[in-house]
């Protein structure tokens, strides 16, 4: 009779644990940090805490922490007019040549196109590197389909989206965007293991790409399956608030106005 009292008290302890970690890192994302470190915060052993941040949020905490400081550099470079040099050295990179390479990896865009793209006040066509919704389907390859629910005060567009990573970054293998609760059809997904992801899109203002997703509801992040014209996996979504545990999602997608 006491097991699952016990198990649901670990479960608290381990999401404590990881809440305070991810607190550390929002607050010293300029300071190098490593695993054994983080893991001190967490108060385990580098081995189980590494375990135990993946069981929670899905990835493992380093990754999480790059994430966190392209989330941070994606903020200042719309919210303030600080040089990339020092926006570079705030979120914890020494060089400003590897913080450019490595933010153009993950987004598809330098930090200098970025700031222009999320200031232009325009109903412009989509931007180069911010096109992931119309390019990237293949004529061949197999069909994904689902549903998405959102709650009812939700109105909006939803993205659905299937990546590589367990961070949903860069620009998607395939995607789709819907309309509130409805269903969704991806065509021409190449065969291989994806994770499937939505975001829920409040109306733009007026820039000509979304690029905030910090409040943004969201859904799914686990793996299917493909090949062969079978999809292995739930592929069913519903959308809900984002919580402190959910990795940043680094993606820049076209506004629709």
């Amino acid at each position: 009779m006491g097991s699952p009292v016990m198990r649901d008290s670990t479960l608290r302890s381990h999401c404590e644990s990881v809440e305070r970690v991810i607190s550390a890192m929002r607050g010293q994302l300029d300071q190098p940090m490593t695993l054994r470190e983080l893991a001190r915060i967490g108060f385990a052993s580098p081995y189980h805490f590494n375990r135990t941040f993946r069981q929670i949020t899905g990835v493992p905490p380093l990754q999480f922490l790059y994430a966190l400081r392209l989330e941070a550099a994606k903020r200042m470079l719309t919210e303030t007019q600080k040089k990339v040099i020092d926006i570079c050295y705030e979120v914890g990179y020494s060089s400003v040549g590897t913080f450019t390479r490595r933010f153009a990896d993950v987004l598809g865009v330098s930090p200098v196109r970025f700031r222009k793209l999320t200031g232009r006040r325009s109903k412009s066509s989509s931007p180069a590197g911010a096109d992931g919704l119309a390019g990237a389907r293949l004529s061949h390859g197999s069909q994904v389909s689902g549903c998405v629910t959102a709650p009812a005060h939700f109105h909006g567009v939803i993205a659905v989206g299937l990546f590589t990573t367990r961070i949903p970054q860069g620009k998607p293998v395939s995607c789709a965007l819907i309309q509130n609760n409805s269903m969704y059809q991806m065509e021409g997904v190449p065969d291989g293991e994806y994770y499937l992801f939505a975001v829920g899109l409040k109306k733009s203002s007026g820039t000509s790409v979304y690029f905030d997703y910090e409040n943004s509801l969201r859904a799914g992040g686990h793996q299917i399956h493909v090949s062969r014209d079978i999809v292995q996996g739930m592929t069913s979504l519903h959308l809900r608030p984002p919580t402190s545990f959910d990795p940043p999602l680094l993606l820049i997608l076209p506004a629709i106005n």
